[in-house]
């Protein structure tokens, strides 16, 4: 398995895999832009697009981006291939940029909040629309 930054070349394959692996109807794809193919190809470009392959497959991938000013990362997305759920994948990916504390906002209603809380995430916070949840390995 090869977990690194994304690079151009993967922009197809990626968006592909978003596809295939995020559930428009699930209440933690709260915001389009998750499954836009252009804010996929911006952030990989950006190098803010990580990935793990298995013989050149993406079987992960997650987008994130620096917050300069509040010294943290903000998880904006992520899928993981059901082949791999509940292996720790994600856990594995995240250490690969986790210099500063890792952020992830949930809907508050949404039930995978279960989800952060069983993978040890600490809740940090909520306000009306969303719970923050803070990994920092």
């Amino acid at each position: 398995m090869q977990i690194a930054l994304a690079v151009p070349t993967q922009i197809s394959e990626v968006v592909t895999f978003f596809n295939e692996n995020l559930d428009r109807n699930n209440s933690a794809v709260y915001s389009e832009e998750f499954v836009c193919p252009l804010g996929i190809q911006a952030a990989i470009k950006r190098k803010q697009m990580i990935v793990a392959t298995v013989e050149g497959q993406v079987v992960g991938a997650f987008r994130f981006y620096r917050k300069k000013t509040q010294n943290k990362i903000s998880l904006y997305q992520f899928a993981i291939s059901e082949v791999y759920r509940g292996t720790g994948l994600l856990k594995k990916m995240l250490t690969m940029i986790n210099d500063l504390p890792i952020v992830a906002l949930c809907p508050t209603d949404s039930k995978f909040n279960d989800y952060f809380h069983k993978m040890e995430w600490k809740f940090q916070n909520q306000n009306e629309e969303f719970k923050t949840w803070v990994f920092n390995n």
